[in-house]
């Protein structure tokens, strides 16, 4: 444990909105968090260049959700409707803001909508996106699978209808990625008086005892207490079953996990439906 190391300051909150309900229940979570934080919420919306390109094709037609009606599609209408949503996120920006001492501010970048968020990331301490934007997927959109598995920034993959509660749940094995996963966790709990809870992850008891002085004491030094759990199998179903025994919390995941390497991580997020933090 790093003791020079202290709790992370959340200062700018970057979430990502298309205009989808999911993507507008992560911006109200995020102005939330950025409120109760005193953090700065920068709001971004991609035109996505792949759906422009589309546009541009002869073949290129639109199927209404609701009518079922088919029709032409071009360039020029795809650049109206993307102002159009990009216009609905600032109308709903103001609303969820109104009356909030919050720092906002609003931006549209051109491209792939995943290198823009990646990218943008790098002037934020955390980035919050909703589980899916409008491709109607059951599981997790590409964009949270992509921010997932980057490497820059803490990522908080919201899940709807769910408030992020101020009880935080911490997966622990004394890791490089697991000790700055706990620092974020403290923040976030010294930031909205909350609940910490540590889950030990180790393969023995021996090592889950050395393991929680050393967590522990860290917090201690920061005037920070905690619960603890073990987790002494190295399997991601345990930590289904221990999110079912905390009930309402937000997961702050160890991005470098050798039990959640690829798929697994993204098919847990997904499981879950909760509000998930990967911290690498």
């Amino acid at each position: 444990m790093n003791e020079g190391q202290g709790a992370a300051t959340i200062q700018r909150i970057l979430v990502a909105v298309d205009a989808s309900p999911p993507s507008f229940a992560a911006l109200e979570a995020a102005a939330e968090l950025a409120a109760t934080l005193g953090a700065e919420l920068i709001v971004l919306f991609v035109e996505d260049i792949a759906l422009l390109r589309l546009a541009e094709s002869p073949f290129a037609i639109e199927i209404g959700l609701s009518s079922g009606s088919v029709r032409q599609l071009n360039s020029q209408q795809m650049r109206r409707q993307l102002r159009a949503q990009a216009n609905r996120v600032r109308r709903r920006l103001d609303r969820i803001t109104e009356g909030w001492e919050i720092r906002s501010s609003f931006n549209v970048a051109r491209g792939a909508i995943d290198a823009e968020v990646i990218a943008a990331s790098s002037e934020a301490d955390l980035v919050i996106l909703g589980r899916m934007g409008w491709s109607g997927s059951k599981g997790l959109g590409s964009t949270a699978q992509a921010m997932a598995s980057q490497r820059q920034r803490p990522a908080l993959i919201h899940a709807a209808r769910v408030k992020l509660k101020p009880q935080i749940l911490v997966i622990y094995d004394g890791s490089d990625s697991a000790q700055r996963a706990l620092t974020m966790a403290a923040g976030l709990v010294t930031g909205q008086k909350g609940l910490l809870t540590v889950a030990i992850l180790a393969a023995g008891e021996e090592e889950a005892k050395n393991l929680q002085m050393e967590s522990a004491l860290w917090l201690r030094s920061r005037k920070l207490q905690s619960r603890y759990r073990w987790l002494l199998e190295a399997d991601e179903g345990m930590i289904k079953t221990l999110m079912n025994i905390e009930s309402e919390c937000v997961l702050v995941l160890p991005g470098e996990l050798p039990m959640l390497e690829g798929e697994r991580l993204t098919d847990l997020i997904d499981e879950l439906k909760c509000p998930v933090m990967i911290v690498r």
